[in-house]
């Protein structure tokens, strides 16, 4: 699939809100949101979600701490890594279907369309890795929220591309977000997919 920065597409798979992206370089990024060393070294795109949730379009996965919405730390092997249990089965087990979509209804009214607390998410440049370790691909991040969007997925905004070197390109602008740029540019880019 060609995500084209200003184009729309469905898209499925973990979320976060923006605040917890942020106008970061890959680098950082990794860190802040659980992705291992080098997975953003060829870039990636900040996808703004523009469709209204339902219930049944998401599941939580507690937060960026729990890499994979898995208890636990991940493990060294894929079968490792899938006896971990899940946020959302836990979440069943202790509230029951009832007081889940409950939870699920509450989340929905506080998700809005614009501002730092919006729907977001990352999709890097480097497609997932089945051979690689979870530990490995998806280390601990810094505990931003994570829900999965289900299939058929919900739509999309591409709002910015963050090439391997830290410039970002928007519909609009252009903006270099290395560590030691101006801290405008990573204002003007905060600002920007906060209203996009």
């Amino acid at each position: 699939m060609v995500l084209t920065v200003g184009s729309k597409c469905l898209l499925t798979g973990n979320v976060t809100t923006l605040i917890w992206i942020g106008a970061r370089t890959p680098q950082e990024l990794e860190l802040h949101i659980g992705y291992g060393g080098g997975r953003l070294a060829n870039g990636y795109r900040v996808a703004l979600l523009k469709d209204n949730l339902l219930p049944q379009d998401f599941e939580f996965e507690g937060t960026t701490l729990r890499s994979g919405g898995r208890l636990g730390l991940p493990a060294s092997s894929v079968p490792a890594d899938q006896l971990r249990k899940r946020v959302h089965d836990q979440m069943i087990s202790e509230y029951g279907a009832e007081g889940y979509r409950n939870m699920q209804m509450r989340a929905i009214s506080s998700v809005r369309t614009v501002g730092n607390e919006r729907i977001a998410k990352v999709v890097p440049v480097t497609s997932h890795d089945p051979l690689l370790a979870p530990d490995v691909q998806y280390p601990m991040g810094g505990g931003g929220l994570q829900w999965t969007i289900l299939p058929p997925g919900k739509n999309f905004l591409i709002a910015m591309h963050v090439n391997a070197n830290g410039l970002a390109t928007t519909p609009m602008f252009t903006a270099d977000l290395k560590s030691n740029a101006p801290y405008e540019n990573r204002h003007k880019v905060m600002h920007y997919l906060a209203s996009a």
